[in-house]
């Protein structure tokens, strides 16, 4: 095959349109937050190789918030909750093997790499309880997400991204 043509396509299918081109920052700006996330533990020699699975307990935790909570708060107390929520799925998540480590001294990167795969079946658990059509994807809550700027969803999350990257 023509590996022109190959690039070619990967090029378009990421840049083509003006919504995949929307798509790729918003995918971008979700791992860039995660790599900033992890990169003060990097530079302190501790090799976390678990964000994945950290971002998806977090996401987990709010969107627990969300289905139980959703509705019965106002909006911004809502958001704070969610926040709030999402950070503590991350840490309680990243304190298990730092607990192995500092009592048992085991190996981290190894550690939190597995914990990922225990994360992502969790993660499918309660998509399958949750979405009763099998399908196990989730519908979205749009009535609790960020508000929009100049009508674009993520673009607040972007903007946020673009700033600690610069802080960090």
């Amino acid at each position: 095959k023509d590996p022109l043509k190959i690039y070619g396509a990967m090029v378009d299918g990421a840049l083509g349109t003006s919504l995949r081109r929307w798509s790729l920052f918003q995918d971008i700006s979700i791992l860039l937050c995660i790599s900033l996330a992890v990169t003060p533990a990097f530079r302190m020699r501790f090799w976390n190789c678990g964000a994945e699975g950290q971002v998806l307990m977090g996401g987990l935790s709010c969107a627990l918030v969300m289905v139980f909570l959703g509705g019965s708060l106002p909006t911004p107390v809502l958001w704070i909750v969610m926040i709030l929520a999402a950070i503590l799925g991350g840490i309680i998540w990243a304190i298990i093997p730092a607990f192995f480590k500092a009592n048992w001294n085991t190996n981290e990167t190894l550690f939190t790499l597995m914990m990922n795969y225990v994360a992502i079946q969790i993660i499918n658990f309660f998509l399958k309880a949750h979405v009763k059509n099998g399908s196990g994807v989730l519908s979205p809550m749009s009535n609790y997400g960020l508000p929009k700027i100049f009508g674009k969803d993520y673009l607040l999350n972007i903007i946020i991204v673009a700033i600690l990257t610069v802080l960090l």
